[in-house]
């Protein structure tokens, strides 16, 4: 488990940053890409995947106080996402 959530990490940071980008770029009228990034909703769930990840991540290999820290921001960015979404924010 530990090897699969190493690379899944990484992989929806990189992931969500393209979403990023071409949401950004779509809904500023730089590019036409999809219809799907005309609004912010791929990056809210971009976002909500990439915090629950990395918050199992750090919680699976820190030690210490960042074993707890780290996770809970993680979850809390995770869990407004959520809520944004849920609150059909867009």
């Amino acid at each position: 488990m530990k090897r699969v959530i190493t690379i899944l990490s990484p992989l929806a940071a990189v992931l969500t940053s393209i979403n990023i980008i071409l949401t950004l770029l779509t809904t500023y009228q730089f590019i036409y890409i999809s219809e799907i990034f005309n609004s912010y909703y791929p990056i809210q769930i971009g976002l909500c995947a990439t915090m629950i990840l990395w918050g199992i991540r750090f919680y699976l290999f820190e030690k210490g106080s960042k074993r707890i820290t780290y996770p809970v921001i993680c979850f809390i960015i995770a869990s407004i996402s959520i809520f944004f979404m849920s609150m059909y924010v867009r």
